[in-house]
């Protein structure tokens, strides 16, 4: 409701619903009415600045919350010189990031203007430790030292992914990042992960812009947009079909993009551990046993792979003289339903992409009867191919699925819900063989 009175423009809201939460849901802030406010001018702890314009306020952080703890020490310029950098801008970064990964560990400080003021660079030097605030000016500092002009970056880190308005200069954010340009393009650091890759950011990061911090003002950046072939899982499986109804076999696994965020978790794990807790994610199968081998995350290029021992009992199921088995051995087990009084816009958050060549040694004296027809699935929400190739006595099955990230109307819900239950339902297709 708007209402004008002398001169002065008045805005309501009255009796808007609060929201359920639904799969899917965007975040709150896109499709809800908002109402935003900004300090023309502000008093931050005894530090005033003036909000008009992001040049004004940037030029207020810079001089407040950067420049004041952009001091290095005698210690990190030895540690600098100690590193012996050579090579490209982008080699000198990378050395100098993956140091200082292998020196701290992310722990949170809520503590400065505000929870705005990054710890000094001597103090996470020595210490090993910060918030993103303080790891990301230490990292800054050594660049510096290095000779490399680098720019403190506030983000909005949110798994939705939500930008700062161009328009409308305020207070934002709650994650800190550190962009370096180069003639090559940008380079992203995220610098709370000891895991993480170099030049990559994660799904909480990507496709938004951010608050670069510069002398004269903050410029507003987009971060980088993954597509579905950078947000990738491939699978090689070869699979044994034994007549006790057990399949064992081995595979490779390679991830990137969000999917290579997604398994960052296994690094801190022992073997132990990692069979663990790869048994319960790839839990449709009755595992026997299961074993990780040859983990790598490739720091330098942002991927890990590894390979996988594996029995499972009771895949296939008797019928007479023939076995009956699922075509994909390893597949998502969500449950899909329809809503036909969906209220709510619906956001796919990350475009992504899988590919599976799986092969099946069938049991000695057994023949291929029945395959299901090769299929092709295609919607504006991505893709799915499913294709059969008979040799012999092996099998060879090509699966591949991309979904298209964005956020759609509640009208198409349902369409999108029809789309993964024809993939799902496609990755439950089924194999005969027959003995002969």
């Amino acid at each position: 409701m708007k209402a004008e009175a002398q001169g002065k423009k008045t805005y309501a809201y009255k009796n808007v619903p609060a929201i359920d939460d639904a799969l899917l849901i965007p975040q709150p802030i896109k499709i809800l009415p908002k109402v935003s406010f900004s300090l023309t001018k502000f008093n931050l702890a005894g530090k005033q600045g003036t909000l008009n314009n992001w040049t004004d306020f940037g030029t207020w952080y810079y001089n407040n919350l950067v420049e004041p703890v952009a001091v290095s020490t005698p210690a990190i310029k030895a540690e600098i010189a100690s590193l012996n950098l050579q090579g490209s801008v982008e080699d000198k970064v990378k050395k100098i990031y993956q140091y200082m990964q292998a020196k701290t560990r992310y722990i949170y400080v809520g503590l400065g203007i505000g929870g705005w003021l990054p710890m000094l660079p001597d103090e996470v030097d020595k210490k090993g430790y910060g918030d993103c605030k303080g790891l990301t000016n230490y990292m800054k500092t050594l660049l510096n030292e290095a000779g490399i002009p680098s720019y403190y970056c506030v983000i909005n880190s949110e798994p939705s992914q939500v930008s700062f308005d161009p328009d409308f200069p305020r207070m934002g954010g709650n994650h800190a990042i550190l962009m370096v340009p180069t003639e090559n393009g940008n380079i992203w650091l995220e610098n709370t992960s000891q895991q993480t890759g170099f030049n990559h950011l994660g799904y909480s990061t990507t496709d938004r812009n951010v608050l670069s911090v510069k002398k004269n003002g903050i410029e507003l950046i987009s971060t980088p947009v993954y597509s579905a072939d950078q947000n990738k899982e491939k699978q090689i499986l070869k699979i044994k079909v034994g007549e006790d109804n057990s399949i064992s076999g081995e595979g490779n696994f390679h991830y990137t993009g969000s999917q290579y965020d997604y398994n960052l978790g296994f690094t801190g794990l022992n073997p132990k551990e990692r069979n663990d807790a790869l048994k319960n994610s790839l839990n449709v199968l009755n595992f026997e046993k299961v074993e990780m081998k040859n983990f790598v995350n490739d720091k330098d290029k942002a991927f890990i792979t590894y390979d996988v021992d594996f029995k499972a009992n009771n895949y296939a199921k008797k019928a007479g003289n023939s076995l009956i088995f699922r075509a994909i051995p390893i597949f998502s087990n969500s449950i899909y339903k329809t809503d036909e009084s969906r209220e709510l816009p619906f956001e796919i958050r990350q475009s992504f992409e899988d590919e599976y060549e799986i092969s099946f040694i069938l049991p000695k004296g057994y023949k291929i009867d029945e395959t299901p027809e090769d299929t092709h699935v295609k919607s504006e929400f991505g893709y799915y191919t499913l294709s059969f190739a008979k040799n012999g006595e092996e099998l060879k099955v090509k699966r591949k699925i991309q979904v298209n990230k964005g956020t759609y109307p509640k009208e198409k819900y349902n369409e999108y819900v029809n789309f993964r239950k024809k993939t799902i339902n496609m990755d439950n297709s089924k194999v005969l063989i027959t003995k002969i």
